[in-house]
């Protein structure tokens, strides 16, 4: 049976909990009440271990866990990764159609309503002092969190784009093209999601290979990693047009919530790496310095940056932590 299957067969209620094959990482489908919102979360590690929760929301383009030797290596310093599949991304209930219509999108509502579900979340999960990860497109819920979230010791912004215009960065050029289609019309975005689909569904190596092309670290982890990004070559499938027009228009697009000094007051970081063009360096600077938040550049990756250098995100978290007072020995 395809990874695709296996998943769909927990969503429809056939299978509640099991381990993800070969791995010790293990997935849970999640229903919040009577809502008929499912939410599917990975665990890795013992609950009662006392270790840190490291909390992780994935971007669009890869809606999976990390790599079982990064967790790994995040249990050895005292955190425990919890990845959580974000509405309407392979597995998981999408947002109601609603909340995704293009004004609801402008307005911030389908990210407010995303963040209250990923509380409710969270409280299910008895989740407190943790840290969050917002990789690549799940950013614009993450400041939403970091705002309203108590639980969030800290937030770790990856490949956020805040309010930059950074369209031309994208390589190659046809990934660039399906991009500004999909915010531009509603046809484009139909015709964009369709490409992306055909790609992944013919050559998931060889579509990420060069959509990673500008990052020897992010081609390492994904020559490490095949199988996961084989299967979300295959989640990929299952994201709806409306999932995919939110997501990118809220990454893409200005988003009003990110006003000047927005971030003073918070243990927030934004993350990106090395690896990665000098205008996008120069624009994320210049949003940084007008939110009022630090950035860290990690030696290895761009997109997949915490990633491709976990020994770099480690001391990033610990010194944060340690300047709030919530680092746990590990």
């Amino acid at each position: 049976m395809s990874a695709q299957r296996k998943l769909a067969s927990i969503r429809d209620g056939q299978e509640t909990y099991r381990p993800v094959e070969g791995s010790n990482r293990l997935d849970e489908v999640m229903a919040l009440g009577q809502s008929g919102i499912q939410i599917r979360v990975m665990k890795y590690g013992e609950e009662a271990s006392g270790h840190q929760p490291f909390v992780i929301l994935n971007s669009i383009d890869f809606p999976m866990p990390p790599s079982e030797q990064f967790c790994d290596r995040m249990w050895r310093s005292g955190f425990r990764v919890i990845f959580i599949e974000r509405p309407g991304f392979g597995t998981s209930t999408p947002l109601p159609d609603v909340l995704l219509r293009s004004e609801n999108i402008q307005k911030g509502a389908a990210s407010m309503a995303e963040a209250a579900i990923l509380q409710e979340v969270f409280r299910r999960l008895s989740l407190e002092d943790f840290v969050l990860l917002g990789m690549g497109s799940a950013n614009s819920v993450c400041y939403r969190l970091a705002m309203i979230c108590p639980m969030v010791a800290l937030a770790i912004f990856s490949n956020a784009v805040f309010n930059q215009n950074i369209l031309d960065v994208f390589r190659p050029n046809w990934f660039q093209a399906m991009l500004r289609q999909t915010i531009q019309s509603k046809a484009g975005l139909q015709i964009a999601s369709f490409g992306v689909k055909y790609r992944l569904r013919r050559n998931p190596e060889g579509f990420y290979r060069q959509v990673l092309q500008k990052s020897a670290g992010d081609l390492r982890y994904l020559q490490n990693n095949l199988s996961d990004f084989e299967q979300a070559a295959e989640l990929f499938q299952n994201i709806e047009a409306q999932t995919i027009e939110y997501d990118l228009n809220m990454s893409l697009k200005p988003d009003a919530l990110l006003k000047d000094g927005l971030f003073e007051t918070t243990n927030a970081v934004a993350f990106s790496g090395l690896e990665t063009t000098d205008h996008w360096k120069s624009q994320l600077n210049q949003e940084a310095k007008r939110l009022g938040i630090d950035v860290k550049y990690a030696p290895n990756g761009d997109l997949y940056a915490p990633y491709a250098s976990p020994e770099f995100l480690l001391d990033v978290i610990k010194d944060r932590l340690s300047r709030s007072g919530t680092a746990q020995n590990g």
